[in-house]
């Protein structure tokens, strides 16, 4: 067991047991305790707390810009710990930021800046639509999307940070304004769960792709400026409109993207039936035709995605069904990524 896994509740995951998509038969009656892997447990959600504050973010001896640093420097100038640059010193300067040794040296007084942090309101966009009641092995991708939001939640708020966001399902929407304190978090976990357990593959509810692009316009009219913004999704309906919401987006936040998709290398050869609670599809992972043309379609999706990261400048880190969340994101605080310049204007 590694460091890491230790950190998980009693040492390994609920999931980890011999959890498949076949137990997804219905949503958990009240009182009932949900099927790990299939459904959401508000408990386990709450349990992560715990190993949240005890991990460092970002790692020991990680990079000062990894991928999913989360919290970011304001671009503010002021009073701080990072040191920025020296300036010759303007009436009204704080006094106490002189740099004595420096005016000596060069005959004028100096000033020292530093890079000043403050509070960031996050919001966590998650994904509870019928797309996302799927998963060839491991957990459905909608039960790793929650566990994913309340790790970067809790971590949020062990930050300082106002936490909330949106919770999305094909037939509506549930905003929470960030807040101080647990209350906003506990909220939109609430929600959060309450949208998981309506899931089920016999919902009469049709599946609404549109409902990613309302879900952006909803966040676009709410999120103010310098917020993080993470969207926990399978982009399922992802078009040139929601390109669009999401460069505006990134234009005066930090924009996050973390995809959920199954890991390619566990998927086996299999007969499926997928439906969306009204029409049924027969899909035959046997065939190397089939496999193929699936292969395609994941690939152009998550190439659109990395096209945006080298536009604007976003983080885009895939998660996957076959291993706990906590794990990922960990693995994602200590790796490092290059990113370009946020996009100007507007």
């Amino acid at each position: 067991m590694t460091p890491l896994q230790r950190l998980l509740p009693g040492g390994r995951w609920p999931w980890s047991r011999r959890t498949t998509a076949s137990a997804a038969r219905a949503a958990p009656t009240p009182g009932a305790v949900p099927t790990p892997g299939v459904y959401l447990g508000l408990g386990d959600l709450l349990a992560l707390e715990h190993p949240v504050r005890r991990l460092r973010w970002p790692a020991r001896g990680a990079p000062v810009h990894s991928q999913l640093a989360g919290r970011h420097r304001a671009r503010v100038r002021g009073r701080g710990l990072d040191f920025i640059e020296l300036r010759q010193y303007l009436p009204g300067d704080d006094t106490r930021s002189i740099d004595w040794r420096a005016s000596v040296r060069t005959g004028k007084t100096q000033l020292r800046v530093y890079g000043e942090e403050r509070e960031h309101p996050t919001w966590l966009v998650v994904d509870q639509r019928i797309s996302m009641f799927f998963a060839r092995r491991g957990a459905l991708r909608s039960v790793v999307a929650g566990e994913a939001a309340a790790v970067w939640g809790w971590r949020a708020l062990a930050s300082g940070d106002r936490v909330g966001g949106l919770v999305f399902g094909d037939d509506g929407i549930d905003a929470i304004t960030p807040g101080r304190g647990r209350r906003s978090l506990l909220r939109l976990l609430d929600r959060l769960v309450a949208r998981n357990h309506r899931l089920r593959a016999d919902t009469a509810c049709p599946a609404r792709p549109a409902q990613f692009d309302a879900a952006l316009t909803q966040l676009l009219a709410r999120a103010p400026r310098d917020a993080v913004i993470v969207v926990l999704s399978d982009f399922d309906g992802m078009g040139a409109h929601s390109r669009e919401q999401l460069i505006a987006l990134a234009r005066h936040n930090d924009l996050v993207l973390l995809p959920i998709r199954d890991d390619p290398g566990t998927t086996r050869p299999a007969r499926l039936v997928v439906t969306d609670g009204s029409l049924q599809l027969p899909i035959d992972h046997t065939d190397e035709l089939v496999r193929s043309r699936l292969a395609e379609i994941a690939h152009a999706r998550m190439e659109g995605l990395l096209a945006l990261r080298r536009e604007i400048g976003c983080v885009v880190f895939p998660l996957s069904t076959s291993e706990p969340a906590l794990l990922q994101l960990a693995r994602g605080m200590a790796s490092p990524a290059p990113r370009a310049p946020r996009p100007r204007g507007g």
